[in-house]
């Protein structure tokens, strides 16, 4: 490769990074903002009928598209990302919107399932609020409700064993119901066996 080449595409490189950076700088208020109007959208209901602390929905009228009426819906979300330290995590919340949207279009409970592994920073949002206060200046969890109420409705916590050792995270300050695996890795594939679909969002 020639030297204007690489240096084309060190710029290139250059460029693509600081835009990225740039992106995550702003995306919490930017998704703040689009949150705050969430509730004026026609049609939204900003949670339940199943998870009454988060979870948004739309209600969809004639879809085109229908699941069958005897399907069992299994899936396994990856929840890797710590959300701001004020604010409740976005992808545990996307779980309730799974939950919510099938039971408001009229599927059973028994008939929606879902599963979390969690690792990396996203293990914020399974703390107590003692253990969350001790690592984040006396704050409380806020995300901790809303773990509450998933696995009070069956959804399954998984805590990556690896990411609890390198972060130094005792089960005591799990919230109650959570469970600790060898890995994400094992954790997904097992739930995948099980007929669990990874959720890619």
């Amino acid at each position: 490769m020639s030297p204007s080449i690489a240096a084309r595409h060190l710029v290139l490189r250059t460029s693509t990074v600081a835009a990225l950076v740039a992106a995550a700088l702003v995306l919490p208020e930017t998704l703040a903002a689009q949150q705050s109007g969430m509730d004026e959208i026609p049609g939204m209901q900003m949670s339940g009928p199943r998870i009454h602390s988060g979870g948004p929905t739309i209600a969809v009228e004639d879809p085109t598209f229908v699941a069958p009426a005897d399907h069992v819906f299994r899936a396994v979300f990856e929840i890797n990302d710590g959300s701001p330290e004020d604010a409740s995590n976005m992808q545990m919340g996307t779980i309730a919107r799974f939950l919510n949207l099938h039971a408001r279009h009229g599927v059973p409970d028994e008939r929606v399932h879902a599963a979390a592994v969690v690792h990396g920073s996203g293990f914020r949002a399974l703390l107590r609020d003692d253990a969350y206060g001790e690592r984040y200046d006396g704050a409380t969890n806020p995300s901790r409700e809303l773990v509450e109420e998933l696995l009070a409705n069956g959804v399954q916590i998984v805590l990556c064993g690896q990411t609890a050792g390198a972060r130094q995270i005792d089960r005591d300050e799990l919230i109650p119901g959570v469970q600790v695996g060898w890995s994400a890795m094992t954790a997904l594939n097992v739930f995948q066996t099980r007929g669990y679909t990874f959720n890619p969002w």
